[in-house]
């Protein structure tokens, strides 16, 4: 569903994170899609976030993707949101972020 132009985001953190927790203690809609995968709706954005390391209920390192923009047409920037997005989840968590890597991938081209 996500194409390659579509802004990601990893983060590692400091201390294992549980993903569904720290996102009903923000207040943020999500769906469970596995062990791995939840579907976030964030400021009426559409993000995938991906456990990379173990399970979203105990994860290190994962990868948040914008999925679909906001429809409501105002200009936001992407990486802004999913950067806004990780400060409000981290926030409900005693983890701190150690490694953080945004990547817009315009860059790469075939």
């Amino acid at each position: 569903m996500t194409d390659e132009n579509e802004p990601v985001q990893h983060c590692t953190v400091d201390e294992p994170v549980n993903l569904p927790t720290a996102l009903e203690a923000a207040a943020i809609e999500y769906l469970d899609v596995d062990d791995q995968r939840t579907i976030v709706i964030y400021q009426h954005a559409i993000l995938m976030v991906i456990a990379s390391e173990g399970q979203a209920t105990a994860t290190r390192e994962f990868t948040v993707e914008l999925w679909e923009e906001p429809p409501d047409g105002l200009p936001r920037d992407p990486d802004d949101l999913i950067t806004a997005f990780l400060d409000e989840l981290l926030a409900t968590t005693d983890a701190v972020l150690v490694e953080f890597e945004g990547q817009q991938d315009t860059e790469d081209h075939d």
